[in-house]
This record gives structure tokens, C-alpha cells and sequence, in this order.
């Protein structure tokens, strides 16, 4: 068996008693039952089966696997899926099914105990098929139900060489930019997915609780998790889907790294229903720098002094890097050097005009970049006059984060300018962009925003209303890196009062 990691050895009936409950998962089996089952070649007492399942139970190193029903039996209380290891992309999936084996025994059985045990292997098998059949078929389910945004986290890389630097992030925004938002679906860009691992204090190799704070703070209705292991032709790339009920685990075998990307993506639209972006050649990716990495560490710490000297060296090896010119633009931002902002946002713009390679993604981003800097620079008009065009191309690309972000920047400007229903109605917008792809932080800022809007008009009981509400999300969400942001907000308006 494996757990967490770790190939372990088991006894033979120990091994027996954890498929029985595997057979049949969250039901009660009664002591006699598995005594039967399981030890049906030997007679023993309750004592032997106690032992067993202690020893079962310390495979799981504590993890709570089996409860124990006084005086009916016990139960396995965690989800049981079938795994497919997937060669060819241009297969369904399929199960490849082994020779089913039972550890040996004393030849005294009786025909009738061998009958039993043939018996349970082969309904086992039928067993293992049918659960198969039926997890595979119901993922149309899944499609029908997910809403909210798609989280692809950075891919964990195991291959040690300098080739392989990039994997991280830049294997990361090759998938996403393989997958499409839709309607009900938007899928996180990466600068979001590290905002958000930022924000919750994700490490770079996530464990569980992780995976379920990410559902916390973002909104997400799945969680991709990816680990790449093997050697250059020879690449394994397993997977994880964390549903916000359920986990899917898979493994993908590719020659090529770009190749076992397309498979993960096509899985992935099998369960969200999404259209692919994708191309028979090889994408490149604007995070296969280590620089670049180095880059963005230092402006995530806002240390943007130290990232515009990365991201300059950069640029001097690449010129054409699109993000880096983008990325360069928000840490001149952080310092204030607002001109040159502009001028690597213009640049950024020609580079995708004349890219061969689908770059518009990247327009609502850039667009939106000009559109701070004209507000910056205390041109209101300016700035809308980008933010239209920012969300023109957000909305052919169904990016509702950044529809988001654009109506609450257009709140922003039309506050500035004191056009009040304006700002409401902007900011109204973005509350409903973000409850498109269910993002907490995004609303909880939004709500705290139109506070502002009906404070400044004086109306301090509706201002009150949005910051309780405000609270209500942080609050359910434990979204600790609001609270002290929230709770300044709240003593403004008491001092207004």
C-alpha cells in the first residue's frame, strides 16, 4: 500500500480487511461479517480481528479511516475512488485490470472456503469495474454543478537540474492558459493563484489544510494540484483534483512536458465542462525564467526597488517577455515611477500585437495597468477611456476577475470625480463579478468600498450595513488578513457618527 508518500508493507489479512471495507465504503460491517470474510479458512476469535484492525488503523499514521459503531461493527468513513493511469490521450480512460491474487494458505480448507474466496475475488473485481464505470460516468455531474473559479496551484517539480527551473510557474501558466473561463467557471490567472497562496500563507509544496484554507479564502470550486517527476522523455505528471467534497488522482505519462499538459487540461474539461485553448505545438511560457521567479518573490514582499533591477536584467536577455514588461510596470508603480510604468505597458502592448502566439489574455491585464496609471496621474478620463477597453477584452475572454477588478477601479475614478451613482453602480458591478467566480476577498473589499461611497454621502447607516456585511464574509471565511483593515474602517465611521 501507499500513503502519503511511503510504500508499506502488509500483513495478508490485514491486507484482505482493507479491501472489504474498500469493497464497501461508509457502510457498517459487523465483527461477525468480517470475521467470516475475512478469516473464512481458520476459526479465530473477536481478539485476532481487534489486532488486525489496530494494525490497520497505524498504517494510516492517526488519520481517522474507520469508525467504530458500539455493539454493530465499524465503518471506512473516507472517499473511495478508482485511479486510472492514463499513456495515450487519444484513449478514453480506461481501467487495465491485473490478475487478482490472495495471499496463500494452509491446504486444509474446506472446498466450500475455497469457493467462498473465489467468490469474493471475483466480486471484488466486479466491484473494483462497477465503481469505475460509475465515477468515470458521473463526471458530466460535476460539469453540471461547479461554479465559481478554477485554482491551478504552481506544479511541485521534482526533476533536480537547472532545465527544469522553469516547471514551477511556468508549467503552471502553460495549463491555465490551455483552459478557458466560461460563464459560470473563471479560471485564476497566475498572478491571482499567487496573490491568493500569498494571502493565506500557502507554502510552495501544499498539504491538506492548505488545500482547504485556498478554499477559503478563494472562492473555488476546484483545486488543481500537480507534481512533476522523471527525467526528459520520460516525464510523470500526477495529479489531484480537490473538489470541494471529493478528490480525483490520476497519473499522466508523457514524452514531452508540453504533451502531458494538453492530457491534464483535457481531464480537467472533462469535469468542468470547459472549452481548451489548445495548440499542437509547443506554448512557450513568459514564467520559464528563474530570474523572473526571483523577480516576483521580491515584488509580492513589496520590495520593488530590488524586483525593477530583476526584471530589468531580465528583459535585457528577454525583450519580448510580455509579463516581465507587465510585472515591471506594477513594481515601477510601487515606486512611484509612473511614466516609466506607462512605457513598459505600451510596450507590453506592441509585443502582443505582433506575437504569433494567443497573447489577448494578457490585454485586460495591461489595459487595466494604463488605466491605474492615468488615475494615478489624475487623469479620470483617460483612465476610463482604458478601463472600456480593458473590459472589452475581459469579456470575450469570460475573465471575470478582471471584470471585477475594472468595475472597481471605475468606482474608484467616479468617486474621485464625486459622481456618486456612478460609483455605485460600478461598484455594484464588480460585487456581482466576483460573486460569479465566488471570490470572498474580492466582495468583502467591494462591500467595504461602497461603504466608503455612502459615508462620503453622508448616508451612515447604509455605509454600516455594507461594513457588516463586509464582516459577515471575513468572519465565515476567517479571512485574518482583513480583520485589521476591516476594523480600521469601522473606527473611521464611528468617529463620523
Amino acid at each position: 500500500m501507499v500513503f502519503d508518500g511511503q510504500t508499506l508493507n502488509i500483513r495478508p489479512k490485514t491486507f484482505s480487511l482493507l479491501l472489504m471495507f474498500l469493497q464497501s465504503p461508509y457502510q457498517v460491517l459487523s465483527k461477525t461479517e468480517l470475521l467470516e470474510k475475512v478469516w473464512d479458512d481458520v476459526e479465530v476469535n473477536e481478539q485476532v480481528l481487534f489486532q488486525t484492525m489496530r494494525e490497520l488503523r497505524q498504517l494510516f499514521d492517526g488519520e481517522q479511516v474507520i469508525k467504530t459503531h458500539p455493539r454493530k461493527g465499524y465503518a471506512w468513513i473516507m472517499p473511495v475512488e478508482e485511479v486510472s493511469i492514463d499513456e495515450n490521450p487519444a484513449k478514453e480512460a480506461s481501467i487495465k485490470e491485473s490478475p487478482v491474487t490472495t495471499p496463500s494458505v494452509t491446504p486444509n480448507n474446506t472446498s466450500s472456503g475455497q469457493h467462498k474466496r473465489s467468490f469474493f475475488i471475483a466480486s471484488l473485481s466486479m466491484i473494483l469495474c462497477l465503481m469505475f464505470y460509475f465515477g468515470y460516468t458521473s463526471t458530466n455531474s460535476y460539469a453540471a454543478k461547479l461554479q465559481g473559479s478554477l485554482v491551478v496551484l504552481p506544479v511541485i517539480n521534482d526533476i533536480q537540474d537547472t532545465d527544469h527551473q522553469w516547471i514551477y510557474l511556468g508549467a503552471m501558466d502553460q495549463l491555465i492558459a490551455k483552459l478557458q473561463s466560461s460563464e459560470k467557471l473563471g479560471v485564476m490567472n497566475t498572478d491571482y493563484v499567487l496573490e491568493i497562496m500569498k494571502d493565506a500563507g500557502i507554502s510552495r509544496a501544499p498539504n491538506q489544510q492548505d488545500i482547504r484554507r485556498i478554499f477559503e479564502v478563494s472562492g473555488a470550486s476546484l483545486v488543481v494540484q500537480t507534481q512533476l517527476s522523471g527525467a526528459t522523455q520520460d516525464y510523470q505528471l500526477k495529479y489531484t483534483f480537490h473538489f470541494k467534497n471529493d478528490v480525483k488522482r490520476g497519473v499522466i505519462f508523457a514524452n514531452n512536458i508540453n504533451d502531458g499538459l494538453i492530457q491534464l487540461a483535457t481531464k480537467i474539461a472533462v469535469y468542468t465542462g470547459q472549452s481548451l485553448s489548445v495548440s499542437n505545438n509547443q506554448m512557450a511560457t513568459e514564467f520559464g525564467s528563474e530570474l523572473l521567479v526571483r523577480a516576483l518573490e521580491l515584488q509580492e514582499k513589496s520590495e520593488h526597488a530590488g524586483a525593477v533591477k530583476l526584471f530589468n536584467s531580465l528583459l535585457q536577455v528577454e525583450p519580448d517577455n510580455i509579463v516581465a514588461h507587465r510585472l515591471l510596470a506594477k513594481s515601477y508603480v510601487g515606486v512611484a515611477q509612473l511614466t516609466q510604468a506607462k512605457s513598459q505597458l505600451l510596450k507590453a502592448i506592441e509585443l502582443v500585437e505582433k506575437s504569433k502566439v494567443d497573447n489577448t489574455a494578457e490585454l485586460p491585464r495591461i489595459h487595466y495597468g494604463l488605466a491605474f496609471v492615468e488615475y494615478m496621474q489624475q487623469k479620470p478620463d483617460a483612465a476610463i477611456e482604458q478601463l472600456l477597453i480593458a473590459d472589452g477584452y475581459a469579456i470575450k475572454n469570460n475573465d471575470w476577475l478582471y471584470r471585477a477588478y475594472i468595475a472597481g477601479l471605475q468606482g474608484m475614478v467616479k468617486l474621485s470625480q464625486k459622481q456618486f451613482e456612478q460609483a455605485y453602480s460600478a461598484y455594484n458591478n464588480a460585487l456581482t463579478y466576483h460573486g460569479v467566480i465566488q471570490c470572498p476577498i474580492g466582495k468583502s473589499a467591494t462591500l467595504v468600498s461602497l461603504s466608503k461611497v455612502a459615508k462620503t454621502q453622508g448616508d451612515l447607516q447604509l455605509a454600516k450595513d455594507y461594513l457588516d456585511r463586509a464582516t459577515s464574509i471575513i468572519d465565515n471565511r476567517n479571512l485574518t488578513l482583513l480583520k485589521p483593515w476591516l476594523e480600521k474602517e469601522k473606527e473611521k465611521l464611528i468617529k463620523n457618527q
